[in-house]
């Protein structure tokens, strides 16, 4: 490269300029080796260049589809609030979140598989006991039972288990979406029982849309794609000496689970549901005369299986 006394002599500085300009790419690379002191730094934006050139290289990126993608990412950053990050959706719909997460927190066999929280997480959830209800009066939707364990890849359960849950109600909103929230609603800290059984009161969650009013819902729709996320409940789950779980499931009737936006759901997350009518059993499940106002509630229920610190340590190693 050309030193700044070479750059300031008006003599030389062509000349070495049309040096460096005759290594295309590479020198890109060589550039990036020579200045770029932090070695995670190099490693990451040197493959970036490599890539991102290939990609322009592979399909022939014309200067219009260069300007077009520029724009995108500019609207992306001009169009995201707190509650709207366009940059993150973009990542989202790219599968690109979903990737992160598998190679952040790989999972050993038998354990709940991960997925990204998405963007309704709070931190003022409460902390209520197993068997509560998350719900406030009048909130939408149909009545939920809500029945989980906790257990390790040896089958114990897991003593110290805490389950937050967070969801959309009936109408397909989170409690944040309202203009008119003044406390926690759909959303609880819930501490399971010392055999690791956690139940709570909700109401069934309903499939909703990701927003799609920006560049994000743009590439959705010229790509032939839709916005609808399947319906589910959201998890972070901990418990001391475990590796942190947060994951989300999927009740079996929902529509879109085969073509959610951020590419979130798995098989294994996927929830047969029970359905009750019988007004006997809905009190033996703990709800209370008028608790159900539509005839009938959703059953659902799972096995979390949590793998410990240890074990993930030990998959991350043999995985070097």
């Amino acid at each position: 490269m050309a030193s700044i006394d070479v750059m300031r002599d008006p003599t030389k500085s062509g000349k070495a300029i049309r040096a460096q300009l005759r290594e295309t790419i590479p020198h890109v690379i060589t550039l990036l080796d020579e200045l770029c002191k932090n070695s995670r730094t190099l490693e990451v934006f040197t493959s970036l260049v490599k890539h991102l050139h290939a990609f322009a290289r592979e399909t022939k990126l014309s200067h219009d589809e260069w300007r077009l993608a520029i724009e995108m990412l500019t609207r992306a950053g001009k169009e995201s609030t707190d509650f709207k990050n366009e940059f993150i959706l973009l990542s989202d719909t790219l599968g690109l979140s979903v990737l992160l997460d598998e190679v952040a927190h790989p999972r050993p066999d038998g354990a709940t598989e991960s997925c990204e929280e998405g963007p309704f997480f709070t931190v003022d959830a409460p902390e209520l006991p197993s068997g509560t209800s998350l719900v406030k009066d009048g909130t939408l939707g149909e009545a939920m039972y809500f029945e989980s364990t906790v257990k390790n890849l040896q089958g114990e359960p897991i003593k110290g288990a805490k389950l937050e849950v967070w969801q959309a109600d009936g109408d397909g909103l989170y409690d944040v979406q309202y203009p008119d929230r003044q406390e926690a609603n759909n959303r609880a800290r819930i501490l399971a029982t010392d055999d690791g059984i956690a139940t709570f009161h909700g109401v069934m969650p309903t499939a909703y849309p990701i927003p799609s009013d920006g560049p994000v819902g743009d590439m959705l729709r010229a790509t032939g794609r839709h916005p609808h996320r399947a319906s589910h409940l959201h998890f972070h789950i901990t418990a001391p000496g475990y590796d942190t779980l947060t994951t989300a499931l999927y009740p079996d009737f929902s529509p879109f689970l085969g073509t959610d936006p951020v590419f979130a759901t798995r098989k294994s997350l996927i929830c047969p549901m029970g359905l009750s009518t019988d007004p006997k059993e809905w009190a033996e499940l703990g709800f209370k005369e008028g608790d159900v106002r539509t005839g009938r509630v959703h059953i659902w229920k799972y096995n979390f299986v949590l793998a410990s610190n240890a074990e993930v340590a030990a998959l991350k190693a043999s995985m070097k």
